[in-house]
């Protein structure tokens, strides 16, 4: 079997890592043993540390950064779903007398209770838009 040196470049990175098989060990070093440009590419390649040209992983701020929007998410989310429920139960409040149990703004008010549904209903939107992404990142 003819093996191109496309084939050998991918292999060489896996022999690098430690990762390649006996098999590729073996055919690595044998054609470093046959062909000197391949050993002198090969001692190139050993003496790059890859460890220092390459980041070591993300950055812990990073992890930190993505803990604190996913809380502040949460916390939005109960905000809005506070303020949903509140500015849509709030036309629906009674007050109890001497005259029975009559609604405080429904009936008597009800530019309040317009602007208390629709108050209700942009609070209901803004939680279910945060409620959708806070189930994307799975929680």
């Amino acid at each position: 079997m003819n093996v191109t040196d496309d084939v050998l470049n991918d292999l060489l990175t896996l022999y690098l890592a430690g990762e390649a098989s006996g098999d590729t060990r073996a055919l690595i070093e044998d054609r470093a043993r046959r062909e000197p440009a391949f050993a002198a590419r090969l001692a190139a390649a050993r003496a790059v540390d890859l460890r220092e040209a390459l980041p070591a992983g993300p950055a812990g701020d990073l992890e930190l950064k993505a803990l604190k929007e996913t809380r502040e998410a949460i916390f939005l989310r109960t905000l809005f779903f506070a303020g949903a429920l509140f500015f849509t139960l709030l036309p629906l409040a009674v007050q109890g007398g001497a005259e029975g149990v009559r609604f405080v703004f429904l009936g008597r008010q009800p530019g309040l209770v317009w602007a208390f549904f629709s108050i209700g209903a942009a609070s209901w939107v803004a939680w279910w838009l945060m409620h959708r992404q806070v189930r994307r990142a799975g929680l």
